[in-house]
């Protein structure tokens, strides 16, 4: 009877365990559903005590103290230190801890708000308090012995080109002791204003924009230049240019024509025959191109005297070109011409001996040593 009655109590009572099993796991699941968190289980002993079924058996009864002893020791390792301790029926959780965020939180618009704005009146107030860039300079340099160009160029760190541009130097390799440099702060071009110049007429010769001239010279009325007025013109494009500039700042004519033909010279500038040669002769074969030496205008083309097919180029700033003893002419009066463009065929007309490109550089009117001004 006994046996009868203890067989038939522990499968009911197994059943009872297992039940509260099941629902302690639901409520676990339940739990991680709600919250991401880390939960931690403790069971109701006074739950667990207050069952009676009648009465179990004292093997049921340590049966499932060691069972209820299991459970809360595997609850006890899954649990955390920081992590909230749930009850049957009821879940408490609890503060994350350090270094851990809770989404329940509310976000404090305000705080943020003015921590945007502190930012940006720190940023206006370092734009406020950074130096202003140093504008461009023209300083002067007196050569010492023994440095080159390429020294000095180091040494403010600027092109050679820059250097040579800026004092229409003819030989780099010839600086003398004590000289006298005209030196840029930065690579451009220097330009003496002339009558007529204007910032825009000075931008379209260099090819810069109006703008970087007139904030590179502090310019407060571009429109009132004056004669003479030295304007820094910045960009490496500059420096290109005013190597094709035919007169320096100091007003003198610069090394900067290009040869019209290039061959042996078969008579130079100066005293020929008992009288005066006011040109280079180039020879050259009857048919062979003949090139504008800079850009200008075309004043003269057709036969002249002794010249015989002749074109004259006017360049400006008083400048011209004369190429003599053409047989034939490409161009005519009033066109304008680029450097490099062919302007004549060479010929053996005129007064000539052979043919040959009789070549004139003339400033202010008067005929000057092409040799001194062609490119080399």
């Amino acid at each position: 009877m006994d046996g009868n009655r203890t067989s038939r109590w522990r499968p009911g009572w197994t059943l009872l365990i297992l039940m509260i099993f099941v629902a302690l796991t639901v409520s676990d699941e339940a739990a991680r559903l709600t919250s991401d968190a880390p939960v931690q289980f403790t069971w109701n002993q006074s739950l667990l005590g207050a069952i009676d079924q009648g009465g179990p058996e004292p093997e049921d009864a340590e049966f499932a103290s060691l069972l209820a002893n299991d459970v809360q020791e595997l609850a006890a390792v899954l649990s955390s230190d920081s992590g909230p301790a749930v009850s049957l029926g009821e879940i408490d959780i609890l503060p994350a801890g350090d270094g851990e965020t809770s989404e329940e939180l509310p976000v404090d618009a305000v705080t943020l708000a003015a921590g945007v704005e502190a930012n940006a009146q720190q940023a206006e107030q370092a734009a406020e308090e950074a130096p202003e860039p140093e504008k461009p300079a023209v300083l002067t340099h007196v050569v010492a012995r023994g440095q080159t160009l390429w020294d000095i160029a180091k040494i403010y760190g600027i092109h050679i080109d820059t250097i040579v541009a800026a004092n229409g130097i003819s030989d780099p390799q010839r600086l003398q002791v004590g000289q006298e440099l005209t030196i840029l702060s930065i690579d451009g071009a220097l330009h003496t204003v002339r009558t007529g110049d204007s910032v825009w007429s000075i931008a379209r010769a260099y090819q810069v924009k109006t703008q970087d001239i007139v904030e590179a010279n502090n310019l407060s009325d571009p429109s009132s230049l004056k004669v003479g007025q030295q304007l820094l013109i910045p960009g490496a494009q500059a420096v290109a240019a005013q190597r094709y500039q035919l007169i320096g700042p100091n007003g003198q004519l610069r090394r900067a024509f290009d040869w019209p033909a290039r061959a042996r010279i078969s008579s130079r500038f100066g005293s020929r025959w008992g009288s005066m040669h006011y040109g280079l002769d180039i020879a050259i074969p009857i048919g062979t191109p003949v090139r504008a030496a800079a850009d200008g205008r075309v004043t003269w083309s057709g036969a002249r005297g002794s010249y015989g097919n002749l074109v004259i180029i006017d360049h400006g700033q008083k400048v011209e070109t004369r190429y003599a003893h053409n047989s034939r002419l490409a161009v005519k009066a009033g066109d304008t011409v680029k450097r490099g463009q062919i302007i004549a065929y060479s010929g053996n007309t005129g007064r000539s001996t052979g043919p040959h490109l009789h070549f004139e550089i003339r400033y202010r009117g008067t005929a000057v040593n092409p040799e001194k001004y062609l490119v080399p």
